[in-house]
């Protein structure tokens, strides 16, 4: 008997009707000829040749594990580079994690094919297209269970943008004295660097005094180009990752904590889905770094660096004091959710609502307060990315909901240093004893490499803005977490994206 579930990793049963509402429908397997054939389908894609001259796509893979092995770890499917062993429809094409070329990444990384519009052009349904791919690595024999998953991802194209921002730290000293700042001082006026390639520099940040980082050329810039998350990592991808982990890695990774601060990450059902949630499209908080490299690992994704975070942000337009992820500075806290109960299609009611922090507690949804559904504000007509709390490329959340959790330039004890992280890409498997990602370049020590940017539902203004690194810096989570950056300690305040 072979079993088969269709899992998407992006929105699923519950998708938003203006998010990309991701769907992989009639999976199927033939074993005999190592292939897996299924329909894809999204909402609102793009290809654009004007600015932001990007794409949207779904970055799919595939797992599979022997029938009732239940301590076992799923296999990492293998997808073959050779076109022609694949079927794609006119409308739908391949693209190298880079954007470089049409093509499937060569092994070793083959481990999933990057999927965008073949053509040009905005589009309101996209499919569904059926797509048929060689896996190599797949038995032709025998009972297996097989999943296939699918993440949502934004192209960020090469080019130079600027990091850091001109006298953009106001009176709070904190937020001053951990900006990037290319005079390294802790006073006007702070001086932002251009970042033109992936070539070795020196950073400083404001108090720093002289004093550099040295920031290698092959640690990720944000210059060259990448594909990241469109969105923070949600409790139903969460769930789905748990349900393909053997038992003791899974209940390593879990994050516990259900019921609090609106996480509904339960572990109370059994095979196949021992992990759900009833909020599937809500961002998972309550995570700590080892989860949310674990997760990407898995995916065969990477975690995205500090530097990266301010390009997608800001793009290669000017920097605005003050600004957010949206560009500009104007921001308005979503307080009053207009469905009871949430049912993945809610949004804020209140005017002008484009971020979700300052520790609100809802009106109407299921209240409380916590992190809300990834993509909320980006609603039908949105006229800007003001409205829409989009980046420049169209990546969403970048500014509250959760805190992403990225790798920062300093060593891995959070002092100066050299920061050793050259964005190695996940290979699918984890330490399944420790439930640990294994990519000897990440920063998983203790204390680990890595901070936090973009702010969460539980921070002020401050902590939202696009060059604010106090977090990055200091770390985030108070006594609780047993020192600045514990990469064990989960705060209901973190979340997570990635990148490929």
């Amino acid at each position: 008997m072979t079993r088969r579930w269709t899992l998407v990793g992006g929105l699923l049963s519950l998708a938003s009707l203006w998010g990309n509402n991701l769907q992989i429908t009639n999976f199927s397997v033939n074993q005999a000829n190592q292939t897996v054939t299924f329909a894809i389908s999204w909402q609102n894609a793009w290809r654009l040749t004007t600015p932001p001259g990007n794409w949207d796509a779904v970055w799919v893979f595939v797992k599979f594990r022997p029938c009732n092995a239940f301590t076992d770890p799923w296999t990492h499917g293998t997808i073959s580079t050779t076109l022609a062993d694949h079927t794609f429809p006119s409308q739908l094409e391949p693209v190298l994690s880079d954007g470089s070329a049409v093509g499937i990444d060569p092994a070793p990384n083959n481990l999933g094919v990057m999927l965008r519009p073949a053509s040009t052009g905005t589009f309101a349904t996209f499919g569904p297209y059926t797509v048929t791919l060689k896996v190599t690595n797949l038995p032709t024999t025998g009972s297996y269970d097989f999943r296939i998953f699918g993440i949502e991802m934004v192209f960020i194209p090469q080019g130079a943008y600027t990091l850091g921002t001109l006298n953009g730290w106001y009176s709070w000293s904190d937020q001053a004295a951990y900006a990037f700042d290319q005079n390294g001082n802790n006073g006007d006026p702070h001086v932002p660097y251009v970042i033109s390639s992936e070539n070795s520099i020196a950073l400083k940040w404001a108090g720093s005094g002289a004093t550099s980082i040295t920031v290698p050329a092959a640690f990720p810039k944000g210059y060259k180009p990448f594909h990241v998350m469109k969105y923070e990592i949600s409790q139903g991808q969460y769930a789905a990752f748990l349900n393909t982990l053997p038992a003791a890695s899974a209940s390593l990774r879990w994050v516990g904590s259900f019921g609090s601060y609106r996480n509904r990450l339960a572990n109370s059902g059994t095979y196949p889905n021992q992990y759900y949630s009833d909020r599937e499209d809500r961002a998972q908080n309550y995570f700590c770094w080892h989860d949310v490299c674990a997760y990407l690992d898995w995916a065969a994704l990477r975690p995205i660096t500090e530097m990266e975070y301010e390009k997608i942000c800001r793009g290669p337009l000017p920097e605005v004091r003050g600004e957010y992820a949206w560009g500009s500075t104007n921001i308005t806290a979503g307080t009053t959710i207009g469905i009871t109960p949430e049912n993945g299609t809610e949004t804020f009611t209140n005017t002008n609502a484009n971020c979700t922090y300052n520790n609100v507690t809802y009106t109407g949804g299921d209240g409380g307060q916590g992190p809300v559904r990834v993509g909320i504000h980006a609603e039908p007509g949105s006229p800007s990315r003001e409205a829409s709390g989009a980046t420049y490329y169209g990546v969403m959340d970048m500014s509250g909901n959760v805190w992403e959790m990225v790798v920062i330039v300093s060593g891995p004890d959070g002092n100066v240093g050299t920061p050793a992280f050259t964005g190695s890409w996940g290979d699918g498997v984890l330490d399944w004893t420790s439930g640990i990602a294994n990519q000897a370049d990440w920063p998983l020590g203790n204390p680990g490499g890595f901070g936090f940017r973009g702010g969460s539902w539980g921070n002020d203004w401050r902590d939202q803005r696009v060059s604010a690194r106090n977090a990055s810096y200091a770390g985030h989570g108070g006594a609780n977490c047993g020192g600045a950056r514990n990469p064990n300690c989960r705060h209901e305040h973190h979340g997570g994206r990635g990148a490929r």
